[in-house]
């Protein structure tokens, strides 16, 4: 059982210099089930108030969502979900696979939406040093009771963690002002061939890796196409530092369009992808 309270002030938009801010609050109850030695079952149920503070250079799709229905929203979603995981270890994985499955409902309250969001991840051992790494993630969401996906649970693409090479979170749609609004559908796809450090013999917490992504954003209702498609290539280095897994990459986007945050150097604490 896993009790969480929370408080976040954030600009989830790319900054353009405004005072606006996004201020969450609120307060959750999870319980992990394991049903089986690699599954795990996930219910859980939270209560939550957002509130739009206005400010300057505030993006225009929170203004239209705070005109029609309020600068706060308050939201009682339940979570489900379930895990299976059969890596030989979750910090440098070599071989197994991982496979996550979330889903959100908000039924009560302000705002009503369903969101879900789905990851695999397959490490397979080409040798004793070498290892190919695959992920793929995809994410849907759609607002409930005839209102819209509310545009402070939209997914973001672009960065560590989906299409490396780009500026973090700036990818897919744009409303009227130029800000990264995020979209309501989205996909990633991740290689990397893995090696170890030059000098560190089969030391795994030290280690090189080759990468390819590619991912979409979507927004609501937009039509699904090719055009919204980004891709990159790379060379990274992870490391299980004393203070945690680190990893750099350096990318370079393949497949980009006039317009699009380009960031070659990126920097990320966490595990794999």
């Amino acid at each position: 059982r896993t009790v969480d309270v929370y408080y976040k002030t954030q600009k989830p938009y790319q900054d353009q210099g405004g005072d606006y801010t996004l201020v969450t609050m609120g307060a959750g109850l999870k319980f992990g089930v394991p049903v089986t030695e690699l599954d795990t079952v996930y219910l859980g149920m939270n209560a939550e108030r957002t509130r739009i503070k206005p400010g300057t250079n505030i993006p225009a799709a929170y203004l239209d969502y705070a005109n029609r229905f309020g600068y706060s929203s308050y939201a009682f979603p339940f979570t489900l979900g379930w895990s299976r995981d059969s890596r030989d270890s979750a910090l440098a994985p070599n071989s197994g696979r991982y496979q996550r499955l979330m889903g959100e409902l908000g039924l009560i309250g302000d705002a009503r939406y369903v969101k879900t969001n789905y990851q695999i991840q397959q490490y397979i051992p080409l040798s004793k040093q070498y290892t190919l790494a695959l992920n793929g993630e995809v994410g849907w969401g759609k607002g409930l009771s005839g209102r819209p996906f509310p545009v402070f649970k939209n997914f973001y693409s672009g960065g560590l963690g989906s299409v490396r090479g780009f500026e973090q979170s700036t990818l897919g749609p744009r409303d009227v002002t130029g800000a990264f609004i995020g979209g309501t559908r989205k996909f990633t796809l991740n290689t990397e061939f893995i090696t170890p450090f030059p000098g560190a013999g089969n030391d795994r917490t030290l280690r090189l890796f080759g990468f390819v992504d590619v991912g979409a954003l979507y927004g609501d209702g937009e039509k699904i196409t090719g055009d919204a498609i980004r891709a990159s290539t790379g060379i990274g280095l992870s490391w299980i530092s004393p203070l945690g897994p680190l990893r750099f990459a350096f990318g370079v986007p393949i497949r980009k369009k006039p317009g699009d945050r380009i960031q070659k150097l990126q920097f990320q604490v966490g595990t794999s992808f």
